[in-house]
């Protein structure tokens, strides 16, 4: 009974610190995306839920990402109302696929993410069907190669298990690091991209990133309006501190190991702090935090020589597949008569499918845009954790 009693602690522990990870996340700006006269934000903390999924499985993985989620729309600098809630389960749905298909579940995640796209055939926009249902194909195009992607995806997991499992068992193909472990890798990690974070802005003087990818404009802002006056360009340099602190701290978890969760501690209060001038290009506050809650993990490990870019494509893969799984859900939530009606005011249903054969198209930039950073949080993160032996999601019982 004890040990349920501490594994349902640790459990609710885990959830609050992820949660409340998407929360501090939700402060940053965002992507701006501008295409054909649209514009669209991209919230930092969408990211999230493919790692959760990773990270946790898809359960635990689906019911932190929606906790996220929710915190996340219900506090500043959120806006609740009935316009976002209605997609607050997208989420959980990107991560619980995501989960599935890692965990070796994949035909649950097929048959999930099939039956979320022949919905949509179900639903107005499409009928009648012999006149409209080419607006289901160009709604859905994308999570239709998503849903293609996902037996590539279960045979690269299955190929990644394999080779960790046999390079695990021959010491001649490992390299065997001693001092070094995943608080380490990721702690030392995130103070890089801090460090230059704050030091791109000194010597730039803005805050802004701009670049064009199938004829959209995307847009990064790294801090938000609310939030500039605390940078003013003259003082800018005084963040470098927080990089600094994060850097000391990291290889004070190898000269004094005794007080690692002290260490760790301060690394993931200076990872939050930095969110005030872009968190680490986004990925630095990520890195930190886990960073420092690593901490309590005194495991050291292995590498083996598996190829980084199986793992660089697994990744990218299961953050396309769970983001498109995502928007699916949420083509669907938009299709209700409920919704776009009662909610977003839509009474002409002509408007409505106009923007099913329109805003596809951009959202399959932003979902690739969205993978890629999710590969550059995933492969460094779940490397570290894969070789380390650290299973989260046995939490809740989640074997894979």
């Amino acid at each position: 009974m004890k040990h349920y009693g501490h594994l349902a602690t640790k459990k609710v522990a885990i959830i609050s610190t992820f949660a409340s990870l998407y929360y501090v996340l939700s402060f940053l700006p965002g992507i701006k995306v501008a295409a054909g006269g649209a514009s669209i934000s991209i919230q930092i903390e969408a990211f999230m839920a493919s790692i959760f999924g990773l990270i946790f499985g898809p359960y635990l993985g689906a019911l932190t990402a929606f906790l996220g989620a929710f915190v996340a729309w219900v506090l500043p600098p959120g806006t609740p109302s009935p316009t976002s809630a209605v997609f607050l389960p997208a989420p959980a749905m990107n991560a619980f696929l995501v989960g599935q298909i890692y965990k070796g579940r994949w035909k649950i995640a097929f048959i999930t993410l099939a039956t979320t796209i022949l919905v949509f055939w179900l639903l107005p926009p499409t009928q009648p069907l012999d006149q409209y249902s080419y607006i289901g194909l160009y709604a859905m195009w994308d999570k239709i190669l998503a849903l293609a992607l996902i037996p590539v995806s279960a045979i690269l997991t299955i190929r990644m298990r394999k080779d960790f499992k046999e390079a695990s068992s021959n010491v001649g193909k490992a390299i065997v690091i001693e001092k070094i472990d995943a608080a380490f890798i990721l702690s030392f990690f995130a103070s890089i991209l801090i460090l230059a974070n704050a030091w791109f802005i000194f010597l730039s003087g803005n805050t802004k990133f701009q670049f064009d990818i199938l004829g959209a404009s995307f847009r990064f802002n790294l801090v938000s309006k609310e939030l500039s006056h605390m940078i003013s360009h003259p003082y800018i340099y005084l963040w470098l501190l927080l990089g600094f602190v994060i850097l000391n701290c990291t290889f004070m978890l190898l000269i004094k190991s005794e007080k690692r969760a002290f260490f760790g501690g301060l690394i993931s209060i200076a990872s939050c702090l930095s969110v005030v001038f872009g968190g680490g290009f986004f990925i630095g506050v990520f890195s930190g935090v886990l960073g420092g809650i690593f901490t309590t993990f005194k495991k050291k490990f292995a590498l083996p020589r598996i190829t980084i870019f199986e793992d660089v494509l697994l990744y990218f893969l299961l953050a396309f597949i769970g983001n498109e799984a995502d928007n699916a859900l949420g083509a669907d939530i938009f299709a209700l008569p409920f919704i776009y009606e009662g909610i977003f005011q839509i009474p002409n249903i002509e408007v409505l499918r106009l923007s099913f054969t329109i805003a596809p198209f951009l959202y399959f930039a932003i979902r690739l845009l969205q993978a890629v950073i999710t590969t550059l949080i995933a492969t460094p993160l779940m490397r570290s954790l894969r070789t380390s032996g650290l299973d989260l999601s046995r939490l809740s019982g989640e074997y894979g």
